[in-house]
């Protein structure tokens, strides 16, 4: 008896995980809600949108925006939507009862499907670990070398070039003017890869705060990091520090804005960036002058302990007011993504030539 409940439970374990099955419009109805890969092939053409994913529920009405842009801009495209951190899909799901998968899920599906046509497009913001880990192992080596007749479009990341760098300094900029132009900072916060492996993707944020800067005339908007060591949090104490310095003012009153440098508002912004104390600390506790590496304290509680003042446009975490704008929540931002596209389509080809 009790090696039947064993049986029984490992088949009930393989039948709730469900990640490999895709559906089509004759199976026979029993479908498991948490399986993420449901192939409805009404087209010759998938296109596969790729995001690092977030399990908070704000940032799924930026991906709703997302979907809506490529299904206006692809008529006859079917359109899924896919996360690249496994541990995200399983904490999504857990709290918000939504499905994704990895790309390495969806492609199989889709190659098994019989699309003639598939276009991947990248959600991330720099060429690091997470962008090159989908495109040349996820999509090249996985997917376009066992389907050699597929023709393959690879849409790139948000900062790819010097002049997407420009492109979205200036919209940036242009979101900013007003408050920096009233002697406000701003404050933004990106990923970051860890250092020695990603100098180039890294190096786009040193490019972009330099050309923000440019855009100012001053120095008062800086891109940090979560992960990249030359540009944690550190960098942008130091920079407040020197930018009250140089106004001879107190920094009580300065007022810096915080945004994401990332395609979604998620848990990088709502917490490494904005969060609030928790059980069992106070203000007392606050070190601005902690570990990079071992940071227990928000950016946002860093820089109230400094003594400067936090802009409450677009640092609001609470669900009923939440006004966090990531970058996937400006359409200019969006439109770039979608350029992206439009220039992989026309270089699409299969792994043997074909286009």
């Amino acid at each position: 008896m009790k090696k039947l409940l064993l049986n029984l439970f490992a088949v009930a374990l393989i039948l709730s995980s469900g990640i490999f099955t895709a559906c089509s419009n004759d199976d026979d109805g029993k479908k498991d809600d948490r399986n993420p890969v449901k192939i409805e092939k009404k087209n010759e053409t998938a296109l596969l949108l790729c995001s690092f994913g977030s399990s908070y529920s704000q940032p799924q009405a930026t991906y709703d925006k997302i979907i809506a842009d490529y299904k206006e801009a692809y008529p006859n495209t079917d359109i899924y939507m896919s996360f690249t951190s496994r541990q995200i899909i399983s904490s999504v799901y857990n709290k918000l009862g939504k499905a994704y998968a990895y790309p390495d899920q969806w492609l199989p599906a889709i190659a098994s499907a019989g699309y003639k046509k598939v276009y991947v497009q990248s959600l991330h913001i720099i060429p690091g670990e997470e962008y090159l880990s989908l495109m040349n192992t996820d999509v090249k080596k996985n997917f376009m070398i066992p389907n050699p007749d597929i023709i393959v479009a690879k849409g790139a990341c948000l900062l790819e070039t010097d002049e997407d760098v420009k492109e979205v300094a200036e919209i940036l900029y242009k979101y900013y003017k007003e408050r920096l132009d009233a002697g406000e900072v701003v404050a933004l916060m990106g990923h970051g890869n860890p250092d020695t492996e990603y100098t180039h993707a890294n190096g786009r944020y040193n490019e972009l705060e330099a050309t923000l800067q440019g855009l100012s005339g001053e120095k008062n908007i800086f891109v940090g990091t979560v992960d990249w060591g030359e540009k944690m949090f550190s960098h942008i104490r130091e920079e407040l520090k020197e930018f009250a310095e140089r106004k001879n003012k107190a920094p009580k009153d300065i007022t810096v804005n915080l945004a994401p440098l990332m395609s979604i508002a998620g848990d990088h912004a709502q917490n490494d960036m904005l969060g609030d104390l928790e059980d069992g600390q106070t203000m007392a506790n606050v070190d601005p002058e902690e570990n990079d590496h071992d940071a227990e304290f928000s950016w946002k509680l860093k820089i109230q302990k400094m003594g400067f003042k936090i802009n409450t446009k677009g640092t609001i975490t609470d669900e009923k007011d939440f006004n966090v704008v990531g970058l996937a929540d400006h359409i200019a931002i969006r439109q770039i993504w979608l350029n992206h596209m439009k220039e992989a389509v026309k270089e699409a080809s299969s792994w043997n030539g074909d286009k």
